[in-house]
């Protein structure tokens, strides 16, 4: 069962010109994540750049979390943008001990026909050994109808819309749903099963302690956690979200984060971290 706080980390880059992915930051990140009580990573989503980052770099990679065995679920993301290369990472998470796999479609062509899309589920579903998730996020990618996530043999969906109907269409089906935005989760975590948070790279252990609040029916004590991930939220918007994510993760555990990949940017060097940092504690 997917169940509890889940964490769209972020993915460090060294500062050279190649931008080159530094695979011990991201595992002493992961470690902290872990200490911190989530129940999980979701690698190489949005706020991880999955696009931005070459299949063999996310094959050793998660080769390395393993390895590390740190004790906290892996729910790798496949976001490829073509069917081949969708299906040789899974065939290769195929032979991980992970949890499940969250798979965007084809991002490119819009807009898709609905059996275009089936089609291209039905081989994903046809190869993998694993949960299948349909990463539904439709500001930037294309979107996965509610239908026809209820016509596959889906664990569920990971929801980035932030339409509470989506999520309510999936879970009357008898499908899954892990929320992908920290709008209002107070209102949407009791009908959910929990959620995959970008805010949880820098201050995990509030997305944590809302969930449990939520969980143990503590309504106000949630809601004045939630209205805290709102102002910090407003703070990830000021640039490119993964630059802020890790530059405040940076902040928080040590660990050098380095950059982001182009075409992003990083935040400009006068940011000012230290009021940055102040602002996380939970007043």
């Amino acid at each position: 069962m997917l169940e509890g706080v889940y964490v769209a980390n972020v993915t460090p880059f060294r500062r050279d010109p190649d931008r080159t992915l530094d695979s011990q930051a991201y595992l002493e990140h992961v470690r902290w994540l872990a200490g911190n009580g989530v129940t999980g990573i979701v690698p190489f989503g949005t706020n991880g750049e999955g696009p931005s980052v070459a299949l063999q770099e996310k094959t050793t990679v998660l080769d390395a979390l393993i390895g590390a065995d740190l004790g906290i679920e892996i729910l790798p993301t496949v976001a490829e943008g073509n069917l081949p290369d969708t299906l040789a990472l899974i065939e290769h998470l195929n032979h991980l001990p992970v949890v499940g796999v969250l798979v965007l479609p084809p991002y490119y062509f819009r807009p898709v026909n609905t059996e275009g899309l089936r089609t291209f589920y039905e081989r994903v579903v046809e190869v993998t050994r694993l949960p299948v998730l349909a990463y539904h996020i439709p500001k930037y990618a294309v979107p996965v109808p509610s239908e026809l996530v209820a016509s596959m043999p889906f664990w569920g969906v990971k929801d980035s819309s932030g339409d509470a109907s989506y999520s309510e269409a999936v879970r009357s089906a008898g499908k899954g749903v892990l929320l992908g935005t920290e709008d209002d989760l107070p209102a949407r975590l009791p009908t959910a099963h929990g959620a995959i948070s970008a805010l949880a790279n820098i201050v995990p252990e509030s997305v944590v302690e809302l969930y449990q609040r939520v969980r143990s029916g503590d309504v106000s004590g949630a809601e004045r956690l939630s209205r805290h991930l709102q102002q910090v939220r407003a703070m990830t918007k000021e640039y490119d979200s993964p630059g802020v994510l890790k530059v405040l993760a940076q902040g928080r555990h040590g660990a050098a984060m380095g950059t982001v990949r182009p075409p992003l940017v990083p935040v400009p060097e006068y940011y000012d971290v230290p009021a940055a940092l102040a602002k996380l504690a939970v007043a």
